[in-house]
Parts: structure tokens; C-alpha cells; sequence
């Protein structure tokens, strides 16, 4: 489609920022924008790794609207999964490749970063690949499948002078940076109990849930590492003393993995906080994220949003709209807010927010959490 180009042409702000307006007869107007002076003036060429559920449904839409990124391929053996990609986002300029053609995919001098949207034990692999490459990254969480991938993973991102960002969504959600922001003002005094709140929506697949962590506990290691991470965020990095896991599964389908599908975290520190983390893997009702910390002076906490603020009253009583579906629709600003921290990187604007070293006390956390379940015991750090 031909579109007529500068229609309006205005400066904005004293960042040098220029809006560009697109007018076409008949069809609304567009508008793009760009840095003109200082950081923000490259683009940079990415290659995306992997195309199922959560690179399909949130990644790679955010790349392709990402104005500074330009997709120059995409991964994955599987052909139904990169139709699916395909077609949903109408992308049939981008190639597509298996995972044997990676090495040479990675040699590509002009490539700038690799996002990793694999299956999470491919993970430290294809990241250390790509550092190694010369490439930034940013991985979904978590970085790696145990500790010590995870530690391989930021010493290579380090030695390689490249930067690794590691998906925790949640701390670009405005609902946890305000109660993390009032951590850190003294607003709620000293912390002495946190509540995690992680119900899960819709139920993932069973080809899933019979498969990831199987050895383990993957309610913990997939699904409340987000928690751990806020735990971790909340208390400024802080080793917790001891964690006691306890689950049962509902679901008779799961009873042969020994996979539960609700289990109850519980974590104890040095400094007195003790927290709390509930996990379900089906509520029928929506996804349910919630975080509360009570302090001396306080409490901040943070309930579920729903799909609006929209509010009913009569005299039957009052209706509210449903809980988001899932966690696409939760956290869609706070995806996009993630994959911009990422650019900025890149830009030299900022720093990862996450750090190689909370990284891994997530890691450790999560580790002992599921020895706990394992073995049906406390486990102290």
C-alpha cells in the first residue's frame, strides 16, 4: 500500500523527538516517531528463537511494533508453530528456519541480538551461543534450567562485554513498582510479612504439565519462580533462612507425573519477614496475580485488575467485570515496557534491571523450594 508521506511535520519536546504524521485519503491517520539527536538513533537487526505459546501470543507481536527493531529470522522445528506465527501476524517477509541452521544464522556480523523464547532447557545453550556471537539477549525466564546454567549464562553475557536481560515481566507492571516504591521510602515501615498470590489461567497443556520439570516440581520452578522473583525484588535481594513446600494434586491426570497442581510456599529470613506463596494451576475464574506486604508502619498491596474498572450497582446488587483471561492480557504493558528496558539497553540509556546476582538467588530459591517438595521436608539455606 502507497502512502502519501509528510502531511505535518512538528517538533516535540527539547529531546529532539519528531512526530510524522501519515495521511492517506480515506484511511486514518498514522503516526511514527523517532530520536533525532543522542541515543535511539540505531536500529537494530534481531533474530527471534523460538514461536510457541508465549513468543506467539506476546514476543513477537511487541517486536514487530517495536519501531527500532528489524526480525531478519525466526526459529523453530516446528512447522505448525511457525505457519501459526505466520499467519497471526502476517509476517511472510521474515524467513523461517530450523534449529540446525542456528550456528549460521548466529554469524550474521550485521545481527545486533537474539531474543530466546525456547522451551527453558534450550535456554542457557542458545544464550551462551549467542553472547559467545557477539550478541545481546533477551531470554524468558529463567535464564536457565538450574544454577549453575544460569550463572554460565551472565559470566558469558559478562566476559563477552554483551547484555543479557532475563524476562521477569512483572517488575515493569505499574501495580508492583508502586508497592516495591513503598518498600523504599519507609512508608510501610520495617517488612514483616509478604503474601504471593499465583492462580494460574487457562490451564496450560498437558503435554506441558506432564513434561517440564518432571523430576521436580514444576508449579514451583515454572510457575512461582515469578513470585521468587518478586520475594527477591521486594526485600532487596535478601537470603531467606529456610522454605517449606507443600502441594496436592487435584487432577487425576497428573497423578502419574507426581506433578501437584496446587501447592503453598512458605519461606522464613533471618530478619524476621516470613512469606507465603499460593499457586494453583486452573482458576476457573481468571488469572490471579496478587502481592501484599505488612509492615510496622503499613501495608501496600496490589489485587488483580480486571478487564475494566466498570462497576454495576442496582438494586439486586452490584456487578464487576471478569479477571483478565491470562497473563497476556494482564501483563501487555508490561511485556512491551520489558522489551523497550531491553532497547534502551542496547541504546546505552540504562542497566538491566535484573540482575545476574538476583538471578541466581531466584535460582537458589527455587532449587531448594522444590528439594522441600521432593522430600517432604523444611530445607534450610
Amino acid at each position: 500500500m502507497r502512502i502519501n508521506i509528510v502531511q505535518r511535520l512538528f517538533l516535540h519536546n527539547n529531546y529532539g523527538n519528531v512526530f510524522i504524521s501519515h495521511l492517506k485519503k480515506g484511511t486514518p491517520c498514522l503516526t511514527a516517531r523517532y530520536s533525532t539527536t543522542g541515543y535511539g538513533t540505531k536500529r537494530y537487526n534481531v533474530g527471534i528463537l523460538g514461536a510457541g505459546r508465549i513468543a506467539s501470543s506476546v514476543h513477537i507481536k511487541n517486536i514487530l511494533r517495536n519501531r527500532k527493531l528489524l526480525v531478519k529470522w525466526i526459529v523453530d522445528d516446528s512447522k505448525d508453530a511457525l505457519a501459526n506465527v505466520q499467519e497471526e501476524h502476517f509476517i511472510f517477509d521474515v524467513p523461517f528456519h530450523p534449529s540446525t541452521e542456528v550456528d549460521n544464522l548466529l554469524e550474521d556480523q550485521s545481527l545486533d541480538a537474539v531474543f530466546v523464547f525456547t522451551p527453558t532447557s534450550t535456554h542457557a545453550d542458545y544464550i551462551c551461543r549467542s553472547l559467545n556471537k557477539g550478541k545481546n539477549v533477551l531470554t524468558e525466564k529463567p535464564t536457565g534450567a538450574t544454577y549453575d546454567e544460569i550463572k554460565l549464562c551472565y559470566e558469558t553475557a559478562e566476559k563477552n562485554n554483551k547484555i543479557l536481560v532475563t524476562g521477569f515481566q512483572r517488575r515493569f507492571d505499574p501495580l508492583f513498582q508502586d508497592i516495591w516504591t513503598a518498600t523504599r521510602n519507609g512508608g510501610i515501615g520495617d517488612i514483616q510479612m509478604i503474601k504471593l498470590t499465583n492462580r494460574d489461567s487457562p490451564k496450560p497443556s498437558y503435554e506441558f504439565l506432564l513434561n517440564t520439570d518432571s523430576e521436580g516440581c514444576n508449579i514451583v520452578s515454572d510457575l512461582a519462580v515469578h513470585d521468587i522473583d518478586m520475594m527477591v525484588w521486594m526485600t532487596n535481594g535478601e537470603l531467606p533462612e529456610s522454605v517449606y513446600t507443600i502441594g496436592h494434586i487435584h487432577d487425576q491426570k497428573l497423578k502419574s507425573a507426581k506433578q501437584p497442581d496446587t501447592a503453598v510456599v512458605t519461606l522464613k529470613f533471618k530478619n524476621g519477614i516470613m512469606c507465603t506463596i499460593d499457586l494453583s494451576r486452573d482458576a476457573v475464574y481468571g488469572y490471579d496475580i496478587r502481592l501484599e506486604l505488612f509492615g510496622s508502619g503499613g501495608m501496600a498491596s496490589g489485587e488483580s485488575p480486571r478487564r475494566s474498572t466498570s462497576v454495576t450497582d442496582a438494586s439486586h446488587g452490584a456487578q464487576l467485570r471478569q479477571l483478565h483471561y491470562s497473563f497476556p492480557q494482564r501483563f501487555e504493558g508490561a511485556f512491551e515496557s520489558l522489551l523497550t528496558h531491553f532497547v534502551d539497553c542496547m541504546d546505552g540509556k540504562t542497566k538491566p534491571l535484573i540482575t545476574k546476582e538476583e538471578c541466581l538467588l531466584v535460582a537458589n530459591i527455587s532449587e531448594k523450594a522444590v528439594q522441600s517438595f521432593v522430600e517432604g521436608r523444611a530445607v534450610n539455606f
